[in-house]
């Protein structure tokens, strides 16, 4: 059994983006489901659905997820989530642009 896509309700879509290709290197494509503008990319093997939000009132009380990636350099992955909006969470981990929160383990 493997985990073959997670599907991501997101607000602000062009931060979310652009923080994912920088800090995880995520090639998007642009992909309509039924009428939305997604996003689509893939990180080692699993599909990574940016899906929007269909109202931006439903922001305040969609649920937040937590995602964990192994990275080579955790210092630099904190300084992109920054630059995008994101915010530190402890110390090794951030959220994204949107407030999910990302743990961050070392390669």
């Amino acid at each position: 059994m493997n985990i073959t896509s997670i599907a991501v309700q997101v607000c602000q879509m062009d931060a979310m983006v652009a923080f994912y290709s920088e800090a995880f290197n995520v090639q998007f494509e642009n992909v309509d489901t039924s009428g939305f503008a997604s996003k689509f990319g893939n990180i080692n093997g699993i599909l990574l659905k940016f899906v929007p939000i269909r109202d931006e009132v439903d922001f305040e009380n969609y649920p937040i997820h937590q995602l964990g990636f192994s990275v080579p350099d955790i210092e630099k992955v904190i300084k992109i989530a920054l630059k995008h909006g994101g915010k530190i969470e402890g110390n090794t981990a951030v959220r994204d642009p949107d407030g999910n929160t990302l743990e961050l383990y070392s390669e």
